[in-house]
């Protein structure tokens, strides 16, 4: 009776370890530890775009930011991309503000017509009350077939930056190649042309789809890729002050917004990447 006994527990404690032992193995389809899984999870993409509109606001010329997205027929939520239509000069932009980030965004042309213009915004004002402007104070980085990844700081609204340029010429040079020293600032000298990487712009066919993107720090530096390569660089990022054309304080955040400048564009893949200060 107790060697029946014994037997019996024997077996149901090898049981029990074999069970243990198994439950213990690392999942053989993953070759990560949970610990590596929950790090590589911070370091991931986010969607800033969901397959709605109700994550951002509208702002168009000669209306300001708008009460109700679904009132306007200019940016269209699509399941897997913003259709935008012929209309209104304006953008969409996200409702929160934004620091420390990496953001890109897939664009392709439509319909053939007029200037062709639009652009990826950094540092949007989200509390702007200016009405009768293509944009809030801003930074407005290019998507014109001709001038990718250029940047353009709202006229007469800032930000004021610096950057370096070819002597003699608007484009971006780094400072180790030659470039020298320019302050921009809104009021004049509003321009920075993007350098490509052989000296033309490196935008793809009309109706195929590029991806541009912004690695920005703060007030610190904005720089900008356009199909994968380095062609702009905007740094020390100031706001005017109240009622004057001199720099101010270091404007360290802002919306992230895509622009409408009167043409059919397509963006998906608008996508963000939170950074360390």
């Amino acid at each position: 009776m107790i060697k029946k006994y014994l037997t019996t527990l024997v077996g149901t404690a090898a049981v029990s370890l074999t069970s243990l032992t198994i439950q213990a193995e690392p999942d053989s389809s993953s070759t990560a530890t949970p610990e590596k899984t929950a790090s590589a999870a911070k370091d991931d993409w986010q969607p800033l775009y969901r397959g709605k509109l109700d994550d951002f606001r509208i702002y168009f010329r000669g209306q300001g930011y708008i009460d109700d997205v679904h009132s306007q027929d200019v940016f269209v939520a699509e399941p897997k991309q913003i259709h935008v239509r012929k209309g209104t000069n304006g953008l969409i932009v996200t409702k929160v503000p934004h620091s420390y980030y990496h953001v890109k965004v897939d664009y392709r042309w439509g319909a053939k017509g007029g200037s062709m213009n639009a652009g990826l915004m950094t540092h949007v004002d989200l509390d702007s009350k200016c009405v009768k402007d293509n944009r809030p104070q801003s930074i407005e980085i290019n998507m014109k077939a001709d001038a990718p990844g250029s940047i353009w700081l709202a006229s007469k609204l800032g930000p004021f930056g610096s950057t370096f340029i070819e002597k003699g010429t608007k484009n971006y040079l780094p400072e180790a190649q030659g470039g020298i020293a320019r302050d921009a600032s809104p009021f004049r000298n509003r321009t920075i042309l993007a350098r490509y990487p052989d000296a033309k712009p490196n935008s793809n066919p009309h109706g195929e789809w590029n991806t541009l993107e912004a690695i920005v720090h703060g007030s610190e530096s904005v720089e900008i890729i356009h199909n994968g390569h380095t062609v702009n660089l905007v740094t020390k990022l100031l706001a005017p002050k109240a009622g004057s054309k001199e720099p101010g304080l270091p404007l360290v955040e802002g919306g992230i917004g895509l622009q409408s400048e009167g043409q059919e564009i397509f963006y998906r893949n608008f996508v963000i990447k939170k950074l360390k200060p």
